[in-house]
């Protein structure tokens, strides 16, 4: 397991200097920034993210409960503070550990360990559900393992089709309607009877073509009224495509 990259922060600079002290004996752990409030974290953050937050509560501005709540589901937090009035708080909003100080390196330790095993599941989790969601296709004699999110569109060609990624092409025996079945039908559409694309690469949308990495799909009449279904996406917008 790499080091996890971590980021303290509190308001007083000896109890930094503690926390990196403990950190730097744990080789699991990678120190990567010191901040002394909140709005300064949060700034490291959006050119920095990390996976563990040591957090003191109590500081200028922006409270570290106020911020762990935010975090909630992105980066693991210990709370190190001298305030045990917050500890119900602080499991609210899915913190490891309630860190009191003074504490010792063995409490703190025994924090970290809490937190490496949480990150390393959340890892394996986020593997199985990558491996899940691959297209295993037997091209020229070789089989090839595809992440679905790579996907640009399948092309039919009479009893084969034609995979197209960014940075592939693969041709392999089949039939897009079967295909069409075993994919999830939120993630591909089909377009034409030669062609199943992945919603989320469409740019563009004439209601005669589509537009995918810049190359222009057919349309088939009987497959307009399912694109017109699908929310429209406008360049000032969140949404999936435009309509040209």
């Amino acid at each position: 397991m790499k080091p996890v990259r971590c980021l303290l922060v509190d308001d007083e600079d000896l109890a930094l200097d503690v926390l990196e002290m403990y950190a730097s004996r744990i080789p699991q752990l990678n120190v990567v920034g010191r901040c002394a409030d909140v709005q300064e974290a949060v700034a490291f953050m959006q050119k920095d993210p990390v996976e563990l937050v040591f957090l003191d509560i109590q500081m200028p501005g922006l409270t570290g409960m106020e911020w762990a709540a935010r975090l909630i589901g992105q980066t693991k937090v210990i709370f190190c503070t001298a305030y045990d009035e917050f500890a119900l708080q602080g499991y609210e909003v899915n913190a490891v550990d309630y860190l009191l100080k003074p504490f010792s390196f063995e409490r703190f330790e025994k924090a970290v360990e809490k937190a490496l095993v949480l990150i390393e599941s959340a890892k394996k989790s986020v593997g199985m559900e990558e491996e899940t969601l691959c297209l295993t296709i037997k091209s020229d004699g070789k089989l090839f393992r595809i992440k679905q999110k790579d996907i640009l569109y399948f092309h039919s060609l009479s009893n084969y089709y034609k995979v197209v990624t960014v940075e592939k092409k693969l041709i392999a025996y089949g039939s897009l309607s079967a295909l069409e079945s075993e994919l999830p039908t939120e993630d591909f559409i089909r377009i034409h009877r030669s062609y199943l694309v992945a919603i989320d690469k469409i740019q563009a949308y004439s209601g005669s073509e589509v537009v995918i990495n810049g190359e222009k799909l057919a349309v088939g009449r009987a497959y307009r009224a399912s694109l017109d279904k699908l929310p429209q996406k406008n360049p000032q917008k969140k949404g999936r495509f435009f309509r040209g």
